[in-house]
């Protein structure tokens, strides 16, 4: 992927290179190639140019619990994937864009750790204004999203799931190992 988009004289940043790596080796993407130019081809193999791991070889210990550490483990980040938090920005988009104009600069405000008080003020308004705007809002966004926005947002996706499954069997082996 790099040598192409060099080649091209593309400017990409490591994280990119990572990032779409990452992606298509949990999609299994490979360019069938014949020639030894394909990891996975036989012969790149046997030249000792490349090898294949599954994603549950261990390729480390965690040193404070001495489990083993997955390679999938490691390339699997504990943040939000670009996915969700595209879709969580869209359903803001859409919530601000179809309420008051203020709502925008209340919620960024408070997304940004200030106070109601703080954002009243910046804006030439009484301290009452604001907190009856931010109890609408929270009518408006309990209205718009549902009793269970918040319940929702806080469920760990299920992708992650399989993940504590993995590390919990990790650390079921590791205390028969040592007892």
């Amino acid at each position: 992927m790099l040598h192409d988009l060099e080649e091209r004289g593309k400017t990409v940043t490591p994280g990119n290179i990572a990032y779409y790596t990452i992606l298509h080796m949990k999609s299994g993407r490979r360019s069938y190639s014949a020639g030894r130019t394909d990891v996975m081809n036989a012969g790149t193999q046997l030249d000792s140019l490349s090898n294949v791991l599954s994603f549950e070889d261990p390729v480390g210990y965690d040193p404070e619990t001495g489990e083993e550490i997955p390679l999938g483990d490691m390339l699997a980040g504990s943040e939000d994937d670009p996915a969700m938090s595209a879709s969580r920005n869209v359903d803001w988009e859409s919530f601000l864009s179809a309420h008051n104009p203020r709502y925008g600069a209340l919620v960024g405000d408070l997304a940004q750790g200030r106070r109601v008080k703080d954002t009243a003020a910046r804006y030439g308004f009484s301290g009452r204004w604001a907190y009856d705007l931010k109890d609408k809002l929270a009518a408006d966004l309990l209205e718009y999203f549902g009793e269970d926005a918040i319940s929702d947002s806080a469920q760990v996706p299920s992708w992650r799931g399989n993940l504590v499954v993995d590390h919990e069997k990790a650390a079921c082996r590791a205390d028969r190992r040592r007892g």
